[in-house]
């Protein structure tokens, strides 16, 4: 092997070790991070999953969504007294069961409620009580469903 060659391969195989972890230069160890404030829920699109919906109490009261600063507010108001009712659309990509979309029981008056950040599209989507598929009868817009029946849709601007 010439010098020249040995000088090269010497270098390249520097190089590999600096690049994958091994062989470092001595270098003053860099003072510990503060942790990291963790990083704000991302916004769904039109056509991606939804992260969860925001904890705050869901308002305005009136039935339908409700675009308001904090989120969409869905209210729904059904006939009887389901267990538990979903929320489900393409926000979320119809799962009829998706915890983060769980309603909340809003009290005695039968109102239920959740509150979901959306970004800027039209969207579709129904309730789900106890398994039970329910187009809201206050949605603004409606859509075929492709199984015979109608989806609520709005529009987030």
């Amino acid at each position: 092997m010439t010098s020249t060659s040995f000088h090269i391969s010497a270098s390249l195989l520097l190089a590999t070790a600096i690049a994958c972890g091994g062989a470092q230069q001595n270098q003053p160890a860099a003072p510990a991070a503060p942790p990291a404030e963790p990083a704000p829920p991302a916004v769904a699109t039109a056509d991606s999953a939804a992260p969860a919906p925001a904890a705050a109490p869901a308002r305005p009261t009136t039935r339908g969504p409700n675009l308001t600063p904090a989120g969409v507010v869905f209210n729904f108001k059904p006939e009887g007294k389901p267990a538990k009712i979903f929320l489900a659309g393409t926000f979320n990509n119809w799962n009829p069961s998706d915890a983060s979309y769980l309603m909340k029981n809003d009290g005695p008056n039968g109102m239920w409620s959740i509150t979901v950040k959306l970004a800027p599209g039209t969207y579709q989507y129904k309730f789900v009580a106890d398994g039970q598929w329910i187009k809201d009868p206050s949605s603004p817009g409606s859509a075929p469903d492709g199984f015979g029946g109608q989806n609520g849709q709005f529009d987030v601007k």
